[in-house]
């Protein structure tokens, strides 16, 4: 079901641009301000550095995305949200513009980042958890995710067949590593090379609009590997930027098409498949950070290429939600730290007692962390990343204690346990 709107936007020389239609239009109309509106002021390198100044003479917080983290507005827990706007962006993707049900602003965010998406499964009533990467700008008062259809995916067919305009939903806030360095956001800052295929071009949307905002000026390379122009989220969008700042900007959009269909490429477009060597010799230089996001494969391959080629370890990221990658630049992949004697003293024989579902397992070596006992006793734990950093399995610790082999990042009170990469030093009782 649609419902119309009316939208203002105030464009130079005084002249009001209205747009009139259904609540798929919302996604266009958000597309388009960005474009006319927000991002030729950006252009001035100015915006940011004034509304800093508006701030510090008002006393008010700077709704800094690089600040995010300790953003007041931050939230523990799960959220209520409604979907504004629901828009197909390919056959196969659907982006969903969310909005606060509670009517209070959204904190910032890091591009780059996600967010941890609650559902109920109407069938069966079990609530289904996963991460999606945010592709909205940092800045804007709603979050938008867009989420490709994956056969059998359960989480993504529910959003796909029964998420509509007005329906609510439960989200976490912001997190992930996988974001590029705040400190090169100066006067001077090194390039930063996006680097995405399918898909993955969703957070470096976000990292975009965020660079953009902070400096007109910086380099800025993004490379898209698509197969056609039809499969291709976002493309019209991106080339509309690309016109309207590779003149006045330091962002170059690089297209690439593996499987073209007649009249999808544009001068300046390339065909076949990106590789480390291609883009660094488009680029003309190993400088500044290269953040890659897309299939596994593709980013382990990019990653490693790139470091091949001379780019510093330190500069390439990637992220993969659930894998176990242990390339360089992987982030989100627990490291297993060995005891000085070799033995990992985590990775031994525990009884894990679930006192809510009164059942009791066994932790024993090899296994990841708490969650792997509940789940082989059919537990119902809510669970996505598997890597400490969603935080949608945090569950209070009743009894005993728990180490982890590096800390994880989601948010938690000090009686409680990440389940996904918990190891229990003690026999252990949980509250689930």
């Amino acid at each position: 079901m649609s419902y119309s709107f009316l939208f203002a936007l105030l464009l130079g020389g005084g002249c009001f641009l209205l747009f009139v239609g259904s609540a798929d239009a919302i996604e266009e109309w958000e597309w388009k301000r960005l474009i006319r509106k927000q991002l030729p002021k950006q252009r001035s390198g100015k915006t940011y550095r004034a509304r800093a100044a508006r701030a510090a003479m008002t006393d008010a917080p700077v709704a800094n995305p690089i600040e995010g983290s300790q953003d007041p507005r931050r939230w523990k827990g799960w959220r209520d949200v409604i979907v504004r706007s629901v828009k197909d962006e390919t056959p196969d993707c659907r982006s969903f513009v969310l909005a606060p049900v509670d009517g209070d602003p959204f904190p910032s965010f890091r591009g780059g980042q996600y967010l941890t998406v609650r559902l109920s499964n109407p069938e069966n009533g079990k609530n289904v958890t996963r991460c999606y990467s945010l592709s909205s700008g940092p800045e804007e008062r709603h979050y938008r995710i867009t989420v490709k259809r994956v056969p059998g995916g359960k989480m993504s067919n529910l959003l796909h067949d029964t998420v509509a305009p007005g329906d609510t939903l439960q989200i976490q806030a912001p997190k992930g590593k996988f974001h590029y360095d705040p400190t090169e956001a100066t006067d001077s800052p090194l390039p930063l090379n996006l680097v995405a295929a399918g898909i993955g071009i969703t957070p470096m949307m976000s990292m975009l609009f965020q660079s953009l905002n902070e400096s007109s000026t910086r380099e800025v390379n993004l490379f898209y590997q698509i197969r056609n122009a039809t499969e291709a989220p976002f493309l019209t969008p991106i080339r509309e930027l690309a016109a309207a700042l590779q003149s006045t900007t330091g962002v170059r959009v690089h297209l690439w098409f593996s499987k073209p269909h007649p009249g999808d490429c544009r001068d300046g477009d390339s065909t076949g498949r990106l590789s480390a060597r291609s883009i660094l010799e488009q680029i003309g230089h190993e400088r500044g950070e290269f953040l890659i996001c897309g299939p596994d494969v593709f980013m382990n391959a990019f990653a490693e290429g790139l470091v091949e080629r001379g780019v510093a370890s330190k500069n390439v990221k990637f992220e993969s939600f659930g894998g176990k990658s242990k390339s360089v630049g992987a982030l989100a992949v627990p490291v297993i730290d060995d005891a000085a004697d070799g033995t990992d003293e985590l990775s031994v024989t525990h009884a894990v007692r679930f006192e809510t579902s009164n059942q009791t397992g066994m932790f024993v070596s090899g296994m990841d962390g708490l969650l792997d006992v509940a789940e082989a006793l059919d537990i119902a734990v809510d669970s996505s990343c598997r890597s400490g950093d969603c935080g949608s399995c945090v569950k209070r610790l009743l009894g005993g204690e728990v180490g982890y082999d590096e800390p994880p990042e989601c948010d938690r009170e000090d009686d409680e346990v990440v389940m996904c990469v918990a190891k229990p030093k003690t026999d252990v009782v949980l509250d689930a």
